[in-house]
């Protein structure tokens, strides 16, 4: 009995150390509501409703600092610094009505935190 839970101890520990942090993005995506709130945004956006895609954005920062102290653990903190930074140029270019700047940003974020894991 003790050799079957030291077996399994050493899997758990070979699974969570090698599995990258893609593997429970989803799971905190789901409970964080991040993606969805990327999607609004870029949906008011899209129909230059700036007052709700500034409200959907700090709906996404929100679950974005919920979801942050996971993925530190496995990414570079230099993808963490992007996605924030982007998070900062989005925000000043929904307050200046910018859709252009402002699409292209919130694309950005998306597409990072689609591919977050393979980083």
């Amino acid at each position: 009995m003790k050799k079957l839970g030291l077996l399994l101890l050493i899997i758990l520990w070979c699974a969570v150390t090698v599995s990258s942090c893609a593997f429970f993005r989803g799971q905190l995506d789901r409970m964080s509501g991040f993606s969805n709130y990327l999607e609004e945004t870029e949906r008011y956006i899209r129909n230059e409703q700036w007052q709700k895609a500034a409200v959907s954005l700090d709906k996404a920062t929100k679950a974005w600092y919920r979801v942050k102290p996971y993925l530190q653990v496995d990414i570079d903190h230099d993808y963490v610094n992007d996605i924030e930074n982007d998070f900062i140029r989005l925000r000043g270019n929904i307050e200046t009505g910018e859709k252009p700047n402002s699409l292209a940003l919130v694309l950005l974020i998306r597409n990072n935190w689609r591919n977050i894991g393979s980083m």
